[in-house]
Formats: C-alpha cells, sequence, structure tokens
C-alpha cells in the first residue's frame, strides 16, 4: 500500500481528484453566491420578484456550442453534466489542446487566449458595480456574455491547474 502512495501516477491522479473537486466546489459556491439575497436599497422596499413557481425546473446551462470554435490549438472539452444550485444551472467546459490532450501554458494564460478570442467574435465583458472600465479588472477575472450566455473561470488558483471555464445563462446575475 506505501509502494502505491509513492507512486508519481497515484499522486498525479490524487491532485487531479482534488484539483477538480475544487473546481466544482467552487463554481457550485461560485454561482450560490449569485443566488443569495441582494441587499435591500431604500427604494425599492416591497418590490420583490416573484419567486419561482412549485415544481418549475431550472433551465438548462447551454452547451459548449455556445462558445463558438475555440481559438488555434485549442478545443473545448464538455463535461457532460449541468449542475444546478438554487435554480440556477451552469456546465464546466475544459479548455485543452487541439487534440484533447494537456496544454503546456498555465490556466490564466489559456483562459485569457480563450477569453481574448471570444472578445473577438463580438462577445463582452461584464463589469462588477466597483468597476468603472474593463481596465479596473483583470480579463481572467472578468465574466463574458453574447446576451444570451455566461462565461466565468473557474480554474483553482494552484500552479499546474486544468483550465475550466464556466457557462451559464444570461439571465443570472453576472457578479
Amino acid at each position: 500500500m506505501m509502494a502505491l502512495l509513492r507512486s508519481r501516477k497515484t499522486m498525479y491522479v490524487l491532485v487531479g481528484l482534488v484539483v477538480i473537486g475544487l473546481v466544482v466546489s467552487g463554481a457550485i459556491g461560485l454561482f450560490q453566491s449569485f443566488n443569495s439575497a441582494p441587499v435591500a436599497t431604500p427604494g425599492a422596499q416591497g418590490q420583490q420578484p416573484p419567486p419561482q413557481a412549485q415544481g418549475e425546473q431550472p433551465e438548462p446551462p447551454p452547451e459548449v456550442g455556445a462558445l463558438g470554435s475555440p481559438p488555434s490549438g485549442f478545443t473545448y472539452v464538455d463535461q457532460d453534466e449541468a449542475h444546478c444550485a438554487q435554480g440556477q444551472c451552469f456546465r464546466l467546459i475544459l479548455i485543452a489542446g487541439e487534440e484533447g490532450e494537456e496544454l503546456d501554458i498555465d490556466a490564466n494564460e489559456a483562459v485569457e487566449t480563450v477569453y481574448e478570442h471570444l472578445l473577438g467574435n463580438g462577445w463582452r465583458q461584464e463589469l462588477p458595480e466597483n468597476a468603472e472600465s474593463s481596465d479596473d479588472i483583470a480579463l481572467a477575472d472578468s465574466v463574458l456574455t453574447d446576451g444570451e450566455t455566461l462565461v466565468a473561470d473557474s480554474s483553482a488558483p494552484a500552479a499546474g491547474a486544468v483550465p475550466v471555464l464556466m457557462l451559464g445563462n444570461a439571465g443570472m446575475p453576472a457578479y
């Protein structure tokens, strides 16, 4: 048993599972924070959105095709599973090399390359309330939209992390 724990391959598998677990739990937490109760403003008292009807299913997240074609040398790998929490659903998409192989660049650089490609294809950067221009927030830390789909970086912040995008419907809050 100890020899198995000393194996590099076993350690890579364990690290990969931990990273994927962190990415999924972080993505779920991010989307749950999108759905938390907003802070009431003095002029908006008494104005509440209608609650979701009983038994109404949340809208499924967009398919990977919503991103269009990937940048040259990249491919999108759909994890084939929708994650839903509090009436909102999202899909995790891995960014890989052209043949599905692991990229030789870090996750942040891969996400920025994909973001620049999307911006060149008509997507726009969503800005949080405290940002006045796109210069106030790093590209990889922002959310992009095409009006129907939201894309956010969901990569783990560790070195050697797998680049992961999170797709959701544009009807949900971006920040």
